[in-house]
């Protein structure tokens, strides 16, 4: 069985390199309800809406609310008056449950977490590059409080309400792989980011869903397939995957469990110019390394890598200490 170390070895084995890092949900486990977003939505199970869902094979509010919208065309072209009108209000209905699953899996603002932010950002503080894969909103409270990681934004301008739009040239230590439930994306394809207006940032995310009818952008697909093509068609996500796969530090992996539904990130992983990965297991025991090590090694062996990697115990790392 492969060595495990703590995550205190880890940071001396690179000591005076730069770091990235890699978070997934075991980051915001602690403290967020990470179901799927659907299952939190109130929209019951063989309902009409909800058979959409299933029908398209997403977990995509958007996508489910474009059907909604082209199928609304489609009635009114036929003269169908009464129904469009029925499938226009299931369409608001989606969004009104997007923002119900949003407040049953958040707190409505980052003071009423119960928690200390100084552990998580000294945490943060290892690495110069943030990748996050979670599209909740922990790891932006956490920089709002603490970090201040830039994230790309830095160059555009504020209305009140978002900041934006992100611009390649900006300074930018923080790419969020997935999207983020405060990123939406404008008319013109730019993403901005929404701010805290004094109600909390949760209340400019329902505002602009309700009654603007935009929702946020994130990756919610199931499979690393589904996941990929959503990120292609949207630049910003395209260049923080890039910006992953150009990375050359060390780089860790803290709370993800390296399974196929996100195999796109291994690919670009071991198809950068990375030195080292150290990958963090919560409880390590042989069992869990065996299975860590079987899809490393195949995600080695199939993009023809030569990165090599070492496990930590995540727990060490202290991500969460008061």
């Amino acid at each position: 069985m492969p060595n495990v170390i703590d995550f205190g070895e880890a940071l001396e084995r690179t000591k005076g390199e730069e770091r990235a890092l890699l978070i997934g949900n075991g980051f915001s486990a602690q403290y967020f309800n990470y179901c799927n977003l659907l299952d939190q939505s109130g929209l019951a199970m063989g309902s009409p809406v909800r058979e959409i869902f299933n029908m398209l094979g997403t977990v995509d509010f958007e996508a489910v609310i474009r059907a909604l919208e082209g199928a609304v065309i489609v009635e009114k072209g036929y003269r169908n008056y009464v129904h469009a009108n029925e499938i226009m209000s299931d369409a608001q209905m989606v969004r009104e449950a997007l923002v119900k699953a949003v407040n049953a899996t958040h707190p409505s603002h980052r003071q009423d977490l119960g928690f200390q932010y100084t552990s998580s950002a000294n945490f943060l503080s290892n690495f110069y590059t943030v990748f996050s894969l979670n599209y909740d909103l922990l790891l932006y409270w956490v920089n709002l409080e603490k970090c201040r990681l830039a994230d790309g934004f830095g160059l555009g301008k504020s209305d009140g309400y978002f900041l934006g739009p992100f611009t390649e040239g900006a300074y930018c230590h923080l790419y969020n792989l997935h999207g983020g439930l405060h990123l939406f994306e404008t008319d013109d394809g730019e993403v901005i980011k929404a701010l805290d207006t004094g109600l909390g940032v949760i209340a400019t995310i329902t505002d602009t869903i309700i009654n603007k009818r935009r929702l946020p952008l994130y990756v919610a697909e199931g499979t690393s397939v589904q996941k990929m093509r959503k990120i292609n068609s949207v630049a910003y996500l395209r260049y923080c995957y890039d910006t992953l796969r150009w990375n050359s530090c060390s780089i860790f992996v803290y709370g993800h469990s390296a399974d196929e539904n996100d195999a796109h990130i291994y690919r670009a992983i071991f198809s950068s110019k990375a030195k080292h990965l150290y990958f963090g297991v919560y409880k390590p025991d042989p069992e869990k390394i065996k299975v860590f090590d079987g899809l490393l090694s195949k995600y080695q062996k199939t993009t023809g890598s030569y990165l090599e990697y070492t496990f930590f115990d995540s727990e060490s790392a202290k991500v969460w200490d008061a």
